[in-house]
């Protein structure tokens, strides 16, 4: 009897500048058999967009029940904190274990798409039709479903480590249990072969996107920038000797994460990295940046300042832009509801949910207009008001008095957080947000708990128009990424190599603050924590920080509290930061535990250390 599959809509990729592509846009509403499903390219389309939709969602960023593949990163980080009770508020408290649903949901959800990115490269050869034309469909379809593939084992290794890796063969639906028990690879043997496969497609599919259709796929850079996030999370502290893992061993005494420090994974990942940026086929890739200010949406007067507040603001809603090596298309509206403040009284695209709030250290994070941390410049002053006015559009010429922690901070924080007398981002709108008290978006004014837990709400990722207009992607790997992720592997591996500078200036450059070695700014005698700081403000908000301070082995400091304004008060006692919430992280919170289910099923397989 031929096996029956059902495919149904996922959320597709292809979104570009100008809204849907016809690729992947189709899903059929009716049952076919096997053999049929590969027999057209209509169909073999529907097979590969249901092996992207594995990928994560950041529309579902917010979720309580794993939709969209997307994790607790950002709430469960020391960025932010959920108002909604969701699966974060497990992570925080530490009520979580082998046997929670979102546990068994993620390690289930890529292990399905790892099947059946294995079922449609063993198949794809079969379409009739999908070379007509001239163009060798099948080749590049079986390439972006093998480097999909390898990046699904990359999102299951940052979560629970080293896995299992189940071969380049379909496992077929009635193979016995034997034939399917298998232990874990090494961390060593998972990377290796994320690798490997990854290279294998890199010369087989286009470097960059060669058409509108194109974007959203697959292609060369996406695979190499793969390859190198891969290797940064083996060169890390978690991975890289820690001896924490001794006990880590499979059943047979195989040790699953090396106990040897090793430099030359840094070596490794910087040669990568570098070689991405040397590449003369990703020539067109570039930070974004903007010659000056758009005179639809106007910041005045036209200065490098301001020019630096619209570039990194508009990176992330202008588009496949130069900067995007990668993206995920989609309706953006369900998370942007959670970023805007819950005015009261406002209607539409003002009023949104004040769900994610920042926290007060990722507040503090940010630079001064000097380009110095707030802790080393002189001029701060986290007391007091000043009558300031951000670089926001059509709002020119109106200081009002704020907080002077707001103050001359760097186009960075102006694009990134909203704060108490912010004019609101909506050009349209009159609204100017405050999160005091009494205020239109404070405790007193909401009559349930959707209202920031920390006195502000996040900016990045909003459109000018408020939460419901719509973005044409959420952005997954951009340049500035790979320029840290490079000159990490440098100071580890080569801490005197100039690139370290001329790439870590080139992001500050670009954020409208003063390079290192010019402008009265010293090198810093800390490279390690100068860059690990850049990072921690340039890809804010982007699903980064929960993995990196795991990976760099200092959660157990960074992510116990978030802290942030008293929001029973209003001014002045509104501005005396708190602890908002006590966290609990154990070390072996490092890792996610191995969903009980499957140990239960495949009993070979180890649970992860203090689990």
């Amino acid at each position: 009897m031929k096996k029956l599959l059902i495919y149904t809509a996922g959320v597709l990729l292809l979104m570009g500048n100008n809204g849907c592509k016809k690729f992947l846009n189709q899903v059929p509403d009716d049952r076919l058999t096997f053999d049929q499903m590969y027999e057209r390219k209509s169909t073999v389309d529907q097979a590969l967009a249901n092996i992207y939709s594995t990928l994560p969602d950041q529309n579902y960023d917010r979720s309580a029940s794993g939709l969209g593949n997307i994790g607790p990163w950002t709430a469960a980080s020391d960025e932010a904190d959920y108002t909604l009770p969701n699966f974060t508020e497990s992570i925080n408290t530490g009520a979580w274990d082998a046997t929670t649903g979102q546990v068994n949901y993620h390690w289930q959800n890529y292990y399905r798409g790892i099947q059946a990115a294995s079922s449609f490269m063993a198949n794809v050869t079969r379409c009739t039709d999908c070379n007509i034309g001239g163009i060798d469909i099948i080749n590049r379809y079986y390439n972006e479903a093998k480097a999909l593939r390898a990046i699904y084992y990359y999102y299951l290794i940052r979560q629970y480590g080293p896995v299992v890796l189940l071969g380049n063969d379909p496992i077929a639906s009635d193979a016995p249990l034997e034939a399917i028990s298998k232990p874990r690879s090494s961390m060593d043997e998972c990377v290796d072969y994320i690798v490997s496969e990854l290279d294998a497609v890199i010369a087989k599919l286009p470097a960059t996107p060669q058409a509108s259709e194109d974007y959203g796929h697959i292609n060369a850079s996406v695979a190499e920038a793969y390859k190198i996030k891969t290797l940064l999370t083996a060169a890390r502290p978690l991975f890289n000797g820690n001896t924490d893992y001794a006990a880590l061993k499979n059943s047979d005494g195989k040790q699953l994460i090396n106990q040897t420090y090793s430099v030359a994974k840094w070596t490794r990942l910087a040669t990568a990295a570098k070689a991405f940026l040397n590449n003369p086929n990703y020539a067109n890739y570039a930070l974004y940046t903007v010659s000056s200010v758009p005179t639809s949406n106007p910041v005045t007067p036209n200065t490098p300042f301001n020019r630096a507040f619209i570039a990194t603001r508009d990176v992330f809603l202008n588009g496949w832009n130069s900067e995007i090596i990668f993206g995920r298309g989609g309706d953006v509206t369900f998370y942007q509801y959670s970023l805007a403040p819950n005015h009261n009284g406002a209607t539409g695209g003002d009023k949104g949910g004040s769900f994610l709030s920042p926290s007060q250290q990722l507040v503090d994070a940010y630079f001064t207009a000097n380009g110095l941390p707030i802790e080393n410049d002189p001029t701060y002053s986290a007391s007091g008001t000043s009558n300031y006015q951000a670089p926001d559009p059509n709002d020119q010429g109106t200081p009002r008095p704020i907080s002077n922690m707001y103050v001359n901070r760097e186009p960075r924080f102006y694009a990134n957080i909203t704060y108490s007398g912010r004019k609101w981002i909506n050009t349209s709108s009159n609204i100017v947000t405050s999160f005091e008290f009494n205020g239109n978006a404070g405790k007193s004014a909401i009559s349930n708990t959707d209202y920031s837990k920390t006195g502000y709400t996040s900016r990045k990722h909003l459109t000018v128009a408020g939460w419901s207009a719509g973005r044409s992607i959420f952005t997954m790997i951009r340049l500035a990424e790979i320029y840290l992720d490079y000159i990490e592997a440098l100071q580890e591996s080569n801490p005197s190599d100039p690139d370290i500078l001329i790439y870590l200036n080139r992001i500050r450059s670009r954020a409208g603050i003063p390079v290192y070695g010019s402008g009265g700014i010293a090198v810093p005698s800390n490279m390690r924590d100068a860059i690990r700081r850049e990072r921690r403000v340039e890809l804010a908000f982007e699903l980064d920080r929960y993995f990196y301070t795991r990976e760099w082995k200092i959660a157990e400091t960074t992510d116990t509290q978030i802290r942030g304004l008293n929001i029973t008060q209003n001014a002045p006692g509104f501005y005396t930061p708190v602890v908002i919430e006590n966290r609990v992280f154990q070390k072996k919170h490092y890792l996610w535990p191995i969903p009980n289910g499957e140990i239960q099923k495949v009993p070979v397989i180890v649970q992860n250390t203090g689990w």
